[in-house]
């Protein structure tokens, strides 16, 4: 019996037998490539891309900044490393079921978020209102509107200028792994515009991905949030039992199951099984559905790989029940006194570190080989996005 190494041409070969017919092979994808390069002999191009994106810097910095609490209020909840991680196996699982290409769910998954700010969406929104010129910012950091600022563009720009561990800007990634990043949450495209941004090939007039791949990381990003921002909320004690208990799809899973038993003897342990439940619910409705509509796509358009049309979601009748859910984790949860409090104390901080960068660039590290020597020669219309650059990427 000979043995010898698997070579990318077999893992394509694998691939053909495997996926489905609407799934995205990573055989054309190296061609999609910015920057010209040779293919790796046992790596295919998303598995390559999947490896880049685990190597940066800015996903190693995901474990020390905030998902809904901060990373200073226990060891437990999670952090925008772990919620990455829970994404990207979510999408797995989905993407398992439909017969996608799960090299190319993982780095879309584990990419998504690498442009998240500190201190969770306030970073986000407060960086926002600064580069849209909305900000009171006073003394010298006065300028007009600089395109706003959203973590999935952020994220783009990361893998494609930031990271800087090539001969070529960025990390060099495949075209279906860029449009699955920037397009995992809304684009806003009248109100946010980065204007060096490369868009080539990522069909920026659609709202999303023109993989499925990049349409189950979408989705499954907001299953990751629904039910592990619910948990943690349950945990920190921030809603109570009979609150939870008055969900229609909470009520849903006691009938189901044996749930309401354990009530009595353990609510850590309700807890425990009460969020295994809901993703289970969240991730089973998702893939009947989808496989519905895969099945009426391929019916009447009969294309492969290309999809022009958002057909990954929930059933009609669980999307109104997992609605309700988020609504409460945002007024319960997410808009608590106690979070409140936390977003205005970290509001102040970066508002008052982008001013004190804006008016003292010399104040910025040296060591961060990206800034070095860079700031004081730009222009002041130039000077904002490359400060927000610099504080999108700190930890909490």
């Amino acid at each position: 019996m000979s043995v010898r190494p698997r070579t990318r041409d077999d893992w394509q070969r694998m691939e053909a037998q495997w996926l489905a017919p609407y799934a995205c092979p990573s055989a054309s994808a190296h061609c999609t490539r910015r920057y010209q390069e040779s293919e790796h002999a046992y790596r295919a191009a998303f598995q390559r891309d999947r490896d880049r994106i685990i190597h940066s810097r800015a996903f190693r910095r995901l474990k020390h900044k905030r998902q809904v609490f901060l990373i200073t209020e226990g060891d437990h909840f999670r952090t925008r490393l772990t919620h990455t991680l829970e994404v990207a196996q979510i999408s797995r699982t989905i993407g398992r079921a439909l017969g996608l290409n799960e090299d190319l769910l993982e780095a879309i998954a584990l990419g998504h978020d690498l442009g998240h700010t500190p201190f969770g969406h306030l970073g986000e929104t407060v960086l926002d209102e600064i580069l849209q010129g909305n900000a009171a910012l006073s003394g010298a950091a006065a300028f007009g509107p600089q395109g706003g600022f959203k973590h999935n563009y952020q994220s783009l720009r990361i893998v494609d200028a930031l990271e800087m561990k090539y001969e070529f800007p960025g990390l060099n990634l495949t075209a279906p792994v860029r449009e699955g990043i920037l397009k995992h949450t809304r684009l806003k495209r009248g109100q946010i515009h980065y204007h060096d941004l490369d868009l080539t090939g990522l069909f920026f007039d659609l709202d999303h991905s023109t993989t499925v791949e990049g349409q189950v990381v979408a989705i499954a990003d907001e299953v990751a949030q629904r039910t592990h921002d619910f948990e943690d909320g349950i945990r920190a004690e921030l809603v109570t039992p009979d609150e939870i208990r008055d969900l229609e799809i909470v009520q849903q899973l006691e009938a189901q199951t044996g749930l309401r038993s354990l009530l009595g003897k353990s609510l850590y342990l309700y807890c425990n099984r009460l969020i295994s439940a809901l993703i289970n619910l969240l991730v089973s409705d998702l893939i009947a559905q989808s496989l519905r509509t895969l099945e009426r796509f391929q019916e009447e358009k009969a294309r492969h790989h290309f999809v022009d049309e958002d057909i990954i979601h929930f059933s009609p009748e669980l999307d109104a029940v997992q609605n309700q859910l988020n609504k409460f984790i945002y007024q319960r949860i997410i808009f608590h006194p106690e979070m409140r409090k936390t977003d205005e104390e970290a509001g102040e901080v970066l508002r008052s570190l982008f001013r004190v960068y804006y008016e003292e660039h010399a104040l910025l590290p040296t060591t961060t080989s990206f800034f070095a020597g860079m700031l004081p020669a730009m222009s002041a219309d130039e000077r904002p996005r490359r400060i927000a650059d610099f504080i999108a990427g700190m930890t909490d």
